[in-house]
């Protein structure tokens, strides 16, 4: 009997993940693997420390039944803590955050809490996939607000049609940025709370990144900006700051009804993180020792690595303050796609064209630096063995 999938899986783009299973048939095709650059999957293991937390936890039998929708008061103390010691935010831990399996899930689900057919959701270009794709799912219009290399990769505010602010329900903002690395400044959260509070939006800011940093500033919360408690929502993940992808746990904190809208969703839809892990991620929230110190001091080592070897390669780099990111500018004749096609055929690395996050990403590659130094230095020696100077056929 055929499989009658919904039409709105018509719509979805695999075209970065084809990039992924390419580099896996040609590993099979000759045993030689390409070195990974493209993924931001960290390679480090969880801390010690979070490990026995979570080891430990796991013995309790009360720990064993459903969690509390909203999570448990612990993490959710946690959570708030955390907010209040790295940027100064403070929010009501019952009212004002909820833990989320990671924040992919999270941010899904805020869609279908606010989103219906007519509705407009600003999504900036490039941007993770995410965010589009649940839009569309939800019947919602998405309207591209462009990034630009000369604008810092900030989000023009000016050029957003009245119109478009007027249907407007959702603002996505990532910062630091996926895929451009980019930072934002106090200044523009502030210019974006005004904005999003005349038009009466909701800005959905995801802070996976909020801890990788090199030397620069600690990047900032939108919910420190002015107003940004009134009309924003933030989703920060420990699966960047802590090495905990595999873990899937983050929190969402902000507005009180976007908070409690959300987790209406979530009562539908899953039972939430396991509560041994919840406590595990707590302890990792309360830790001062210092470990996304030496986290971002690891990273920053790769980086200058990467960035170094690519510019002695003869490639144009924008060197990063932030995120395990950096992008490459599509040498002359090149599009993106074409540039990571031959980066992975004949220097057997695989990076992601930026294109793959929409139309703004064209003209450069994004590689990521989740992987060891050995792996990095061979991954440059190649690229430094090809020629750049004219395309290929």
């Amino acid at each position: 009997m055929p499989v009658r999938r919904a039409s709105r899986l018509r719509d979805v783009d695999d075209y970065l993940f084809s990039f992924i299973d390419e580099a896996r048939r040609l590993a099979e095709q000759d045993g030689l693997a390409p070195i990974a650059l493209g993924v931001g999957d960290c390679d480090l293991p969880t801390p010690p420390h979070i490990v026995k937390a979570l080891r430990e936890a796991a013995g309790d039998p009360a720990l064993h039944r459903y969690p509390p929708y909203e999570g448990t008061a612990e993490f959710r103390e946690a959570a708030a803590g955390f907010l209040q010691r790295r940027f100064g935010v403070q929010v009501d831990a019952g009212r004002e955050v909820m833990a989320t399996i990671g924040s992919k899930e999270a941010m899904a689900h805020l869609s279908l809490a606010f989103l219906e057919p007519g509705d407009v959701v600003l999504v900036p270009d490039p941007a993770y996939p995410v965010y589009a794709t649940w839009a569309r799912w939800c019947g919602a219009t998405v309207v591209p607000v462009p990034l630009r290399e000369g604008n810092g990769f900030l989000p023009d505010l000016d050029a957003v049609s009245p119109e478009a602010a007027r249907r407007a329900k959702l603002f996505w903002v990532c910062y630091p940025n996926n895929p451009t690395a980019a930072l934002a400044t106090p200044e523009f959260f502030d210019r974006l709370a005004g904005f999003a509070l005349r038009h009466d939006i909701l800005v959905a800011s995801d802070a996976a990144y909020s801890e990788i940093y090199y030397d620069c500033d600690p990047p900032p919360s939108f919910l420190g900006a002015e107003n940004g408690m009134e009309c924003g929502i933030e989703f920060h993940s420990l699966s960047k700051a802590y090495n905990m992808p595999g873990w899937r746990i983050g929190f969402a904190a902000g507005n009180a009804g976007a908070v409690r809208a959300l987790r209406e969703v979530k009562t539908h839809t899953d039972s939430g993180t396991f509560a041994a892990i919840q406590h595990a991620a707590a302890v990792a929230l309360d830790d001062t020792s210092g470990y996304p110190d030496r986290l971002r001091a690891t990273y920053r080592q790769r980086m200058r690595l990467l960035c170094d070897g690519l510019e002695a390669a003869g490639l144009q780099v924008l060197r990063p303050e932030a995120t395990f990111y950096c992008l490459v500018r599509n040498p002359p004749g090149l599009t993106s796609e074409g540039f990571a096609k031959r980066l992975l055929e004949d220097a057997r690395v695989l990076g992601i064209p930026a294109s793959g996050f929409g139309p703004g990403g064209e003209g450069y590659l994004r590689l990521s630096v989740c992987t060891g130094e050995t792996q990095i230095t061979e991954a440059v020696q190649r690229i430094g063995e090809l020629t750049w100077q004219t395309s290929r056929p």
